[in-house]
């Protein structure tokens, strides 16, 4: 399986369910910092997403077999990669596609991959699935099965310290108040 911006919250988080589960994961990260990250979560395999041989390399690290699945952040700018790695009757989940929000699907090209595509947003889903996914991620947390990457906690009174370093837009991991 391949997860895109694996070090972000869902990637990172997908990595971990991924690996815990069996898959062999190939993560993307574009720096030294993120790709260790992606390491420590259970990747097998970083790529940087950002180099010329995107594709080439997420075979590579692959043995040259293209990959089961693909989890995606970047629907639109990422989907001329998927058609090349991900294996007929392979799935690519996307959840978003900010670069290019209405992308071009090339539908034979993916019919006769048999590609399955599912676009997911929480919001959309069942109620069931919602509480299925809850009480999942709670026995994860609860067995120490998910580890968070918390890149700074602050006391509720210093909220406007903490809006400041999300506004930045430069940190790695979660920012956690603290409401005791």
């Amino acid at each position: 399986i391949v997860v895109a911006g694996a070090a972000g919250r869902v990637g990172y988080y997908a990595v971990q369910w991924a690996s815990q589960a069996g898959a062999t994961v190939i993560a993307t990260a574009s720096n030294t910092e993120d790709a260790a990250a992606c390491k420590a979560a259970g990747a097998a395999h970083v790529v940087n997403h950002r180099s010329d041989s995107f594709a080439g390399d997420i075979l590579a690290a692959n043995g040259g077999v293209r990959v089961d699945r693909a989890i995606d952040l970047e629907f639109g700018a990422n989907l001329a990669t998927w058609i090349a790695v991900v294996a007929t009757s392979g799935t690519i989940a996307t959840y978003g596609s900010v670069a290019v929000p209405e992308p071009t699907l090339p539908f034979f090209q993916l019919m006769y991959m048999d590609m399955n595509i599912r676009f997911i947003i929480v919001y959309a889903m069942p109620e069931a699935a919602k509480q299925h996914a809850i009480a999942d991620i709670h026995t994860a947390l609860a067995n120490d099965a998910l580890h968070p990457r918390i890149a700074a906690t602050f006391p509720l009174q210093d909220i406007a310290a903490a809006n400041e370093l999300i506004e930045k837009g430069t940190i790695r991991g979660a920012v956690i108040l603290n409401i005791e």
